[in-house]
């Protein structure tokens, strides 16, 4: 009788297990969502259709606008990419207070 064998991690079970450290804001008052589209906006610049087929949420503007809302630097910009119009999102890092003087 052959044993089972435990297959590899998804993407989806790696995700989570994460930790999000950013800005020096209170992340813990996060939902897990939100976690997840911040941690994600972190590593590079996505259109809300990039994010949900990562994250497979349905619509990600309302956690983008949320986290907007709590004080983290979500910044977005217009593209028009062959007759389309759409918003591309990401989170800048803060600088520490004192750097660039000198």
């Amino acid at each position: 009788m052959e044993t089972k064998k435990e297959r590899p991690a998804m993407p989806e079970q790696i995700r989570g297990e994460v930790s999000l450290v950013m800005q020096n804001k209170d992340t813990e008052n996060l939902s897990n969502r939100q976690r997840k589209v911040a941690k994600l906006l972190s590593t590079g610049k996505y259109s809300a259709a990039d994010i949900s087929i990562v994250l497979h949420f349905s619509d990600p503007r309302s956690y983008i606008r949320e986290l907007q809302n709590k004080d983290l630097n979500v910044e977005d910009e217009w593209i028009t990419y062959e007759d389309v119009r759409f918003k591309r999102y990401w989170i800048t890092p803060e600088k520490p207070q004192g750097y660039g003087r000198k």
